[in-house]
């Protein structure tokens, strides 16, 4: 899964305004403490529709790890009622749809490494992968592989694997215990940010008093235009200028098929000046910023940074007082920097709840205030409805 490539000239930094001002958003429960309904990856998350910044009046849930509903059809209203019988099938579903196993090779590169010796020699590094890929049980002893569902924190090996994951966060009270992590690009911010935080509270448990003030240090991998919704999360976090590239991905890595430049960055909390990125992979040493960036990334006198994000060479707008991409010019009529073609008429800036420009709808501190319409009023309108459509209709005079 990958987020759409179109985003990357149409937006700057995270691109909320176009990107999020239609689709579906991860809505918080009427009843929090009820428990989500399972499909066969764990409970789901809650959603909403939303077409131009409004939020439609029905919630529903739906599978928490597959976007495409070919992967898993799972749909159900919040406020529907199931009898005992649909339940009692959508369990047996559940259990039925559990993977079988696989001989199929399938290996994660950054675990293998980790655990990679000479012959005769023993690893004192420890690691544990946590992954949603059954097959991976194949390979690896319990006390290396969780099975995993990262948008909804849910162990499908129940308690023993939870108590594995506690176990290794846990051990010599968490001393030496980094976080790598490698989303699907089109997986929403917010569940990962929350089952991240779950992580870190269970990693905490194991720290001393004196070291209570201290952080898990995370590498997040993502697209850069996600940089503010990660931060909006975790303040603490910084953009690394390191472009990811995959071997096996059409899109992200070098050659004559990939991009030019990959999108996909690394976040982390780790102090940038301590992270060294290798200069013959085109990387250098920015003494003012105290940390490493692109070649191409120069430095802005006037920003005081070097502001690019995708790796070219970007251009500071007096007007918008900002550095910019390359592609983009200043638009009098809109009073913002933008692709030459854009739409004037398109979504303006600001929150489409109360109307300031301050923030988006995404933030609006207003955004649980709007009440739904009552049920019965719903129920009228549709009945209404119903009473339109069924009405025959009459021949002209």
């Amino acid at each position: 899964m990958a987020a759409p490539m179109d985003c990357l000239e149409s937006l700057e930094g995270e691109g909320s305004a176009g990107c999020r001002a239609s689709g579906v958003e991860v809505s918080v429960p009427s009843d929090p403490a009820a428990a989500a309904p399972l499909c066969p990856h764990g409970p789901t998350l809650l959603f909403v529709k939303v077409s131009q910044g409004k939020e439609e009046t029905r919630k529903f849930y739906a599978c928490s790890a597959c976007r495409d509903r070919k992967d898993c059809n799972f749909f159900q209203w919040e406020d529907e009622k199931l009898s005992e019988a649909r339940l009692a099938a959508r369990e047996a579903h559940n259990q039925r749809h559990q993977p079988p196993l696989s001989r199929a090779q399938c290996i994660e590169r950054l675990h293998e490494q980790i655990r990679l010796t000479a012959p005769g020699e023993k690893s004192n590094t420890k690691s544990l992968l946590l992954d949603i890929d059954f097959r991976y049980s194949q390979f690896y002893l319990e006390d290396s592989f969780c099975r995993y569902n990262m948008f909804n924190h849910h162990f499908f090996d129940g308690k023993a694997a939870l108590e594995v994951c506690r176990a290794f966060l846990q051990e010599e009270e968490g001393e030496g215990v980094i976080m790598v992590t490698d989303p699907p690009f089109g997986g929403l911010v917010e569940p990962l940010a929350i089952t991240f935080k779950k992580l870190i509270a269970m990693w905490k448990e194991g720290q001393s008093q004196d070291d209570s003030h201290k952080e898990l240090p995370i590498f997040w991998i993502f697209p850069y235009f996600f940089e503010s919704r990660i931060c909006q999360f975790f303040p603490s976090f910084h953009m690394l200028d390191y472009q990811v590239d995959y071997d096996n991905h059409t899109l992200y890595k070098h050659g004559k098929t990939g991009r030019k430049q990959s999108p996909v960055r690394i976040f982390t909390n780790i102090p940038p000046n301590k992270i060294i990125l290798p200069t013959e992979e085109g990387y250098r040493f920015c003494s003012l910023c105290q940390r490493y960036v692109s070649l191409e990334n120069q430095h802005c006198v006037h920003c005081n940074s070097c502001t690019s994000k995708d790796g070219r060479k970007w251009s500071h707008c007096f007007l918008c007082k900002k550095c910019v991409k390359p592609s983009w010019t200043h638009c009098s009529t809109c009073n913002r920097c933008a692709l030459p073609d854009h739409s004037c008429a398109g979504p303006k800036d600001g929150c489409f709840i109360c109307g300031a420009l301050d923030h988006k709808r995404s933030n609006c501190p207003n955004i649980g205030i709007s009440k739904r319409p009552n049920k019965a009023v719903r129920k009228q309108k549709q009945r209404k409805s119903n009473k339109i459509k069924t009405e025959p209709l009459k021949d002209n005079p």
